[in-house]
């Protein structure tokens, strides 16, 4: 019965965190997989507190085995999803055109890259049939990977495999080892010149995150700094370095840093990254004292997790948290058993957890009920329904206090509603956690409404600086001083417009460009 439960366990949780996606909530892809994968890991708390207070153990042996196998059998799962989108026989969720069940390829390919290592637990197998079904499933998630043109991932599985091939190379035949670690690096430089301008992109990220680090390097910003300040720092970078560098057609509205160990350091500092060293630290010494086969399986999986941070955010996704503090326990496993071994440690420790996970439910059944509010008063608001949408958004204002998405669609619908004092007030209240291209353009807005004509030019400014390749705010500034009859100023943003290179000719680029043509062409007319 105990196996059961955990494969059960195994599947409701990898169920959750890769497959999961619902039209319920405003964010169809990333937030459905917390709020499933969540429940899930509360209920197993609440489950293994309830049987360590009962004096119920677990006796099953092959538990470790039992949970790898279930990690490649959905991801191998997550990769056939994701061959079928290549092929055009399931739709994608987004622009990509392999995603699987996420929303980009980065959580697609992060997802698979983990779950290879653990085709290592099936390798061993004394079943034929089982080690070439594992072969199958390690091809099938690489070619899904290679497919969705995730660079990060390339170069995590090339890392992987260059580790899991060092120990049998190493001794035997160590030119081979070299070959591969060549391989691995031309592997690198293929993948910066297989996207050159997205490559140089990141470049443009880092810098100015390092920018923001050193503002704050030993205890950083604070928690979800990056999206509160790295904007402001990129445009502070163009309003330096000017809006005609190479970088001006790379920038574009950032949520990530695109590197995990900065972000660690932009909201902690150089004590995050010295208490994440120190963590790394003590399991290479918990390997080191029990090594076994488990062991390296479970290391190769955080290697994977480690080589893809440094390119992408895997850690947006739960199946990431999951799969890391997995393998934490497992590294971690004797030092933990043996605390555990006192009894007043074990019962105060299950305790705590049983009440954690009680009033975690709580929480979570209140956030649930929240979420599915805000998603349908987002849908009257789509409708055009202004009046009905907005009482609803005035009665969850107290619950997303600090969530920015929420307090930006709260502000557009304001706007929209041409109440521009409250939407002016929400706006500056999602500023103070949020620093965004989009939000300018509502404070413009509104300053311009509201007859702060100053603020208004501030504020399409700082929005043109944040991402240089944009005409809509210089559009914006181009229409606001038309209507104001400033002349000089309308003609010097008219020539700014024509001179500025346009990244992609869209209908909306060209007729803002037509129109400042015309302004010039007839610099008198209305």
């Amino acid at each position: 019965m105990i196996p059961l439960l955990h494969i059960l366990a195994a599947s409701l949780l990898c169920i959750g965190s890769l497959l999961v996606s619902s039209s319920l909530f405003t964010d169809s892809q990333i937030v459905p997989k917390w709020v499933v994968t969540i429940a899930v890991c509360l209920l197993m708390v609440a489950g293994s507190s309830c049987c360590c207070l009962l004096g119920i153990r677990d006796k099953v042996r092959n538990a470790v085995g039992i949970w790898g196998s279930m990690f490649v059998l959905f991801c191998c799962l997550q990769a056939l999803y994701g061959i079928l989108q290549f092929a055009g026989l399931l739709p994608s969720p987004s622009l990509y055109p392999v995603t699987g069940s996420f929303d980009n390829p980065a959580g697609f390919a992060s997802c698979l890259c983990i779950g290879i290592p653990f085709a290592g637990f099936l390798w061993k197998s004394p079943r034929r049939s089982i080690r070439y079904a594992a072969w199958v499933a390690v091809a099938v998630m690489i070619i899904a990977v290679v497919l969705s043109e995730s660079r990060a991932g390339m170069v995590s599985i090339g890392a992987v495999a260059v580790v899991w091939l060092w120990r049998r190379l190493h001794g035997k035949y160590r030119w081979g080892w070299y070959a591969l670690l060549v391989l691995l690096l031309c592997l690198s430089a293929v993948g910066y010149w297989m996207k050159k301008d997205s490559a140089d992109g990141r470049l443009l990220i880092w810098r100015c995150s390092l920018n923001m680090a050193m503002d704050a390097p030993l205890l950083g910003h604070g928690l979800n700094s990056f999206e509160a300040h790295y904007m402001d720092y990129q445009a502070a970078y163009f309003g330096e370095h000017g809006q005609q560098n190479r970088f001006a057609l790379l920038a574009d509205n950032v949520k990530q840093p695109f590197n995990e160990y900065l972000h660690v350091w932009l909201n902690f500092g150089i004590t995050g990254l010295a208490a994440l060293a120190v963590l790394a630290g003590w399991l290479i010494r918990c390997y080191r004292r029990h090594p076994n086969r488990e062991k390296r399986i479970a290391a190769c999986a955080l290697l994977s997790v480690g080589i893809f941070s440094l390119f992408s955010y895997p850690f947006t996704y739960p199946f990431t948290w999951i799969v890391v503090l997995w393998c934490i326990g497992l590294l971690a496993r004797e030092p933990l058993q043996h605390l555990f071994r006192l009894p007043k440690v074990r019962y105060a420790a299950c305790t705590v957890a049983l009440a954690g996970s009680l009033g975690g439910m709580y929480l979570w059944a209140e956030r649930v009920r929240t979420e599915l509010a805000w998603n349908k008063a987002s849908n009257l608001a789509l409708m055009g329904k202004y009046q009905k949408a907005l009482p609803e958004y005035q009665r969850l204002a107290a619950s997303f206090a600090d969530n920015p998405y929420f307090l930006y669609n709260y502000a557009a619908i304001l706007l929209e509603g041409r109440q521009y004092a409250e939407s002016q007030r929400i706006a500056l209240q999602c500023r103070r956690h949020w620093a965004d291209y989009d939000l300018e353009l509502i404070l413009g807005e509104n300053c311009q409404h509201l007859q702060q004509p100053e603020q208004a030019v501030a504020c399409y400014r700082r929005a043109s600086q944040m991402c240089p390749s944009r005409f809509l705010p210089l559009y914006k500034l181009f229409r606001f001083h038309k209507e104001r009859g400033e002349q000089e100023q309308m003609e010097a943003i008219a020539r700014e417009m024509l001179e500025k290179p346009v990244k992609i000719k869209t209908p909306a680029v060209l007729m803002m460009r037509r129109e400042a043509e015309r302004s010039l062409a007839s610099p008198t007319s209305p």
